[in-house]
């Protein structure tokens, strides 16, 4: 029993550190890639270059979970999860060592070297749930561990981008600095190795016959494609995903550049934005499902969703765009859990984790290239991106209405 429950803490702290390993650079690239005096630039480099060059890195930690998150998943298969838990964590170890080292360096390859290396080895979340499958003594228990690891996820979150954002400027202290919360982060990671190493229990007999298929992930969305029952859900949820991407991403750029955000403005931001979160996947989750079908939840999100996320670039005012940016965010919190409840129950029973995989596959695919397509609109015209966020959550709307018409 002890053993078990030093396992289930591993598994818990590696997703706490998984979900971290992103959330801590939130509120630390916008003011480090536009910053003026910032010297891995030279004055000449204007704001839409600068923000061109941050799509790239906010884009290689996604890349890499896109990529590495199949391999990981069988490489547990074939090697154990310990062995597999233990390869990522140590890796992520790596990459934000090598992220932190070649951004106080000022090397911005080395820094997207590190990002890209950090995602591929911290998309461990399908060896955290297998494990925690394994160490559950039954089906009641597996729903509790489950509970806690997405306590995790919002934990992660909500302490990353606070604590990144206030170590990341030094305005609040002196010895503070962009690289400081990544350095803390390696060493949370070091501490995670060791309970990997000397505290998890191997779960699973090994399948050395398990074979390697780095196309994973762009195999899994053609596998999406061709499932005809459930390809629209899942254009639903991608394009969501998309909007939301282009919202979260682009809130801090939008907020530095409008509003001279600094570090620990956008950590006490990224604080506001975890209560909202909490508020809709909770609250206001187990309430409306408690009176309206979850698919009509769903109409009203996406519709809701569109409108507050074309409007949130327009205020003036920095309390307008709190207020919008809170209720996007409560309702992305609330739609994000519908949109996978109801690819789930479109796929039959045996289907059930392969159809949640290729979900994983989609998302992954809209986080990879959401900078990209808001950082060409953003050059263009700098609240273009929420306007393409809002187009795109507009489109899942009218797939929605079409799919519903069609059942």
């Amino acid at each position: 029993m002890k053993r078990r429950r030093l396992s289930l803490f591993s598994v818990f702290f590696t997703f706490f550190i998984d979900n971290l390993s992103w959330s801590i650079v939130f509120p630390i690239l916008a003011p480090y890639f536009l910053d003026p005096e910032n010297r891995v630039f030279s004055v000449e480099v204007s704001d839409a270059r600068r923000t061109a060059i941050l799509s790239l890195f906010l884009m290689a930690f996604s890349l890499g979970q896109f990529l590495g998150a199949p391999l990981l998943g069988e490489y547990a298969d074939k090697y154990g999860r310990k062995r597999a838990l233990g390869v990522s964590v140590f890796f992520t170890l790596v990459g934000l060592a090598l992220s932190a080292w070649s951004m106080e360096m000022g090397y911005l390859e080395l820094l997207f070297v590190g990002r890209f290396v950090t995602g591929i080895f911290a998309s461990n979340m399908p060896i955290c749930l297998a494990a925690v499958t394994d160490l559950s003594v039954d089906e009641r228990a597996q729903v509790k561990n489950f509970g806690y690891l997405s306590v995790c996820a919002g934990l992660s979150f909500v302490v990353g981008a606070f604590v990144g954002g206030m170590l990341s400027d030094p305005g609040v202290n002196a010895f503070f600095s962009p690289y400081l919360p990544i350095w803390l982060a390696t060493g949370l990671s070091l501490v995670n190795f060791i309970f990997i190493v000397w505290g998890f229990q191997e779960t699973k007999r090994v399948q050395p016959d398990v074979k390697y298929n780095f196309f994973e992930s762009f195999s899994n969305i053609k596998k999406a494609l061709q499932t005809e029952r459930i390809k629209r859900s899942y254009a639903i949820y991608f394009l969501f995903f998309l909007a939301w991407t282009i919202l979260l991403q682009f809130i801090p750029v939008l907020v530095v550049h409008s509003f001279g955000f600094t570090g620990s403005n956008l950590g006490i931001l990224s604080l506001y934005m975890g209560i909202c979160w909490a508020v809709g996947s909770g609250y206001l989750n187990r309430w409306l499902t408690r009176y309206f079908a979850p698919l009509k939840i769903l109409n009203v999100c996406l519709v809701c969703f569109t409108v507050l996320c074309g409007l949130i670039a327009f205020p003036s005012a920095i309390s307008g765009v709190i207020v919008l940016l809170g209720c996007c965010v409560m309702l992305g919190g609330l739609a994000w859990p519908l949109c996978t409840s109801v690819i789930s129950n479109l796929a039959p029973k045996t289907m059930q984790g392969k159809v949640l995989g290729m979900s994983q596959s989609m998302q992954s695919l809209a986080m990879t290239i959401a900078p990209l397509i808001g950082a060409a609109a953003y050059q263009a015209f700098s609240v273009l991106p929420f306007l393409i966020g809002a187009f795109a959550s507009l489109t899942a709307s009218i797939i929605y209405f079409s799919f519903k018409n069609a059942k």
